[in-house]
């Protein structure tokens, strides 16, 4: 792996923790980011939901978590998005996705796709 690489991939883990720090107050269990290709970054993020958050899922009360997070992600997408296209260096596009919706095994799934 390229010291390049390697420094992006290092960069992003610390973003990807920093951004969840912000709103639930301490980070999460496990960040990994790996490069697919040149331009392809994927995030994922174990433990980002917070207490309060898993606690509404528990008790079923999934819709209080989406209405929330329909006012968080663009908050953290306004605080966020410059200091990660300062990152990555050039513009980007991205997707995201819950995966494993079970408590202990959930995962946000980033995928960055920067411009060529």
């Amino acid at each position: 792996m390229s010291e390049t690489v390697f420094e992006c991939q290092e960069k992003m883990r610390r973003l990807a923790v920093k951004i969840v720090k912000h709103y639930r107050g301490k980070g999460p269990e496990n960040v990994k980011v790996r490069m697919e290709y040149e331009s392809l970054i994927i995030i994922e993020i174990r433990g980002i939901l917070s207490s309060l958050s898993e606690i509404l899922l528990k008790e079923g009360a999934v819709h209080l978590v989406t209405e929330y997070w329909k006012v968080l992600k663009p908050y953290l997408e306004r605080e966020f998005m410059a200091e990660i296209a300062e990152t990555l260096g050039s513009p980007f596009t991205y997707t995201w996705k819950i995966e494993d919706p079970n408590p202990g095994d959930r995962a946000i799934i980033i995928q960055l796709n920067k411009s060529v």
